[in-house]
């Protein structure tokens, strides 16, 4: 049975947190303290994962449905929508720290296996083959 909006609102906290499910993974967490959270849930690579997808009333019932249908098409492609998520916090943080101080190298991994290397305003972006190659050279070289 998928949720309504009158389902969320008049949801109220109990002495331990809730789930309202909405199908397809899709729930609302509620807390004893009353703060109201859409999170889905999924399997990858045959483990049981949880994604935040943001805060009722901050995110809507539509808007989770519509992130939860996004998470599924990348889990449909193989792609974990939590590795997505940290990549991008990752390449989001690697770009702060290249603002502050442009003289330091950072280097930020993909999902895909792909790298990004940052120095100052410039940024290098490897493909797999070529972060491979790159890390073997870096191995013979310290060795």
């Amino acid at each position: 049975m998928r949720l309504t909006a009158s389902d969320i609102e008049n949801a109220a906290p109990g002495e331990k947190t809730a789930r309202l499910f909405d199908g397809g993974g899709l729930y609302l967490e509620i807390a004893p303290t009353g703060g109201k959270w859409w999170r889905i849930k999924y399997r990858f690579e045959r483990k049981d994962k949880r994604l935040a997808l943001g805060a009722y009333p901050a995110v809507s019932l539509a808007d989770a449905r519509e992130r939860r249908d996004a998470a599924k098409r990348l889990l449909g492609q193989g792609v974990d929508p939590l590795a997505v998520r940290r990549e991008g916090k990752a390449r989001q943080a690697a770009e702060k720290l290249v603002a502050k101080d442009a003289s330091r190298v950072y280097v930020a991994a993909a999902v895909d296996g792909a790298v990004e290397i940052w120095k100052g305003g410039a940024v290098m972006c490897l493909n797999p083959e070529e972060a491979v190659a790159v890390r073997d050279l870096l191995t013979k070289l310290t060795a």
